[in-house]
């Protein structure tokens, strides 16, 4: 049942990674609706256990195989630094808005270094600003819709 429920996982992690890449490929906007990075911020944030670990990292080995063009493994260690780096931030902080902005805007520069270092700073920093407020008002009301009420 364990393997079952972490194959799931991976699954349904990788399926949100190819609904980003072909939501931001196909959608011509000037920021980037990140669905993948909101989950993996949630899960750091609010349900971050070590079995969680397995299913993040095949889900970076799967993008690194199909998706991605430089070292096998890259992808896996940007995904469980951001997963780490949210969970750091929002447990050594409380669990405010402000946190919770400087968590997105951190994990979504590292979420994306390898287009800042293949690219130049300029090509990206306008999008950059707009996509951590359209990123943070998704993941909040994430949180608003998951949050149980008893």
């Amino acid at each position: 049942m364990k393997v079952f429920r972490l194959t799931s996982v991976s699954i349904f992690l990788f399926i949100l990674c190819i609904v980003e890449n072909y939501l931001n490929t196909l959608i011509s906007l000037d920021f980037g609706v990140y669905i993948f990075l909101i989950s993996l911020i949630y899960i750091g944030t609010e349900v971050f256990n070590q079995n969680l670990v397995l299913p993040i990292f095949l889900s970076g080995i799967l993008y690194d195989s199909f998706f991605s063009t430089y070292y096998l493994g890259l992808y896996t260690s940007i995904f469980l630094i951001v997963v780490v780096l949210s969970n750091l931030i929002v447990s050594r902080y409380s669990q405010t808005n402000v946190v919770h902005l400087i968590t997105i805007s951190l994990c979504l520069l590292i979420y994306k270094i390898p287009i800042i270092v293949e690219f130049d700073m300029d090509y990206w920093i306008a999008s950059y600003f707009i996509s951590i407020f359209v990123n943070l008002f998704i993941f909040l009301f994430f949180k608003r819709v998951t949050k149980n009420y008893v």
